[in-house]
């Protein structure tokens, strides 16, 4: 029997806008009809499509996980929402409200630094503090993952290097932790519009990576570990030296080579997380050569900034070290592993078993 489900649902499937959708239609690649004035679309049809189509510009090979159903963030018609909220909503919103918002109310489990932190690379600390407090804390059920993140992210600055001041606001703390000096107010905001996009982004490798690790049952710490080896890789959280030496040196000579930090195959309109950045980015004094530097180069490549671009562009107008990027993708995205970790507990285990194609 033929299941029927809405535009906005086939849209999501596909990762494309509702335009796009009827273009299939008219290639008779899709079967619509119409009922009580609403078009809808044959499920299995759709799901057909997105196992075989390949979207522009995204990896080659990605594997469909429709059944995974998560209520952390959605991207909708090129737009992205944490727990249902538009992020241009969330944007300026304080970063510690937006972390309450898509963990919840749960305490904090406090998280002791080790001094040994601080002879570490800047973008290796706060992986190196998840397993330093899972060495010293035993197993800790993945279900609790919410509060281990709120004490990860509360011993954040001092893992960083910055100093103990608990009256310090925590976004503040980072930037001072991150740059080695104080942030001006209008730095300090762009920095909490960037954490604030950086929550959650979908199924990315490193979400798969801590619900894999969370579908065994590993502790919430290694959980999260998990999830930041993921990050690190150079084509996920660890790209931005990547994009910062394409807006000091320029882009690819070969147009058809992926650009770093410039278009998104889930956005191909514009990365509603790089606007959201930018747009506080602008009210940064010095910004404006860089933000020119960043439309010329979209220009010559016909491809918007994308979040690393937008990063990047943070990067080189605040003058931050080289890794900034990566350090802000764990702290963000701390909370949006968190939050899958949570889901994942109160699914079946182990349900994370690849299945032969040949078999």
């Amino acid at each position: 029997m033929t299941e029927w489900i809405t535009t906005r649902e086939a849209a999501q499937r596909l990762g494309v806008k509702r335009t796009t959708l009827y273009t299939y239609v008219s290639r008779s690649l899709l079967t619509r009809r119409r009922s009580g004035g609403e078009s809808l679309f044959d499920r299995a049809e759709i799901d057909a499509l997105a196992s075989t189509r390949h979207h522009p510009g995204s990896p080659l090979g990605v594997l469909p996980m429709r059944s995974v159903r998560s209520s952390v963030s959605e991207v909708r018609e090129g737009e992205l929402f944490l727990r249902g909220v538009p992020l241009a909503d969330l944007a300026d919103e304080p970063w510690d409200e937006v972390v309450d918002l898509v963990l919840g109310a749960a305490p904090a489990v406090a998280a002791e630094v080790p001094g040994h932190l601080d002879a570490l690379p800047l973008d290796r600390r706060l992986p190196a503090l998840a397993q330093w407090a899972a060495a010293r804390g035993g197993w800790v059920e993945p279900a609790a993952a919410a509060g281990v993140a709120k004490g990860l992210l509360g011993a954040a600055p001092r893992a960083l290097g910055g100093p103990s001041a608990p009256d310090l606001p925590v976004v503040d703390a980072i930037f001072s932790a991150v740059a080695g000096r104080p942030g001006g107010p209008r730095a300090v905001a762009t920095l909490n519009t960037a954490l604030v996009a950086l929550v959650d982004h979908g199924l990315a490798a490193s979400v798969v990576a801590a619900r894999v690790a969370a579908s065994a049952r590993a502790s919430a710490y290694d959980c999260l570990v998990a999830g930041y080896a993921a990050l690190s890789g150079r084509l996920h959280g660890g790209i931005g030296p990547s994009a910062l030496a394409v807006l000091r040196d320029g882009p690819p000579a070969d147009p058809s080579r992926p650009v770093p930090g410039f278009g998104h195959w889930r956005h191909p309109e514009g990365d509603p997380r790089a606007e959201a950045i930018l747009a506080r980015l602008a009210l940064v004094d010095g910004s404006a050569p860089i933000l020119a530097r960043l439309e010329e180069i979209a220009s010559r490549t016909d491809r918007r900034p994308n979040v690393d671009g937008a990063l990047a562009a943070f990067v080189l107008t605040c003058e931050l070290p080289e890794t900034t990027a990566e350090v802000l993708f764990q702290v963000g995205r701390t909370v949006g592993l968190a939050a899958h970790v949570v889901e994942e507990a109160e699914e079946d285990p182990l349900r994370w078993r690849a299945t032969d194609p040949t078999a």
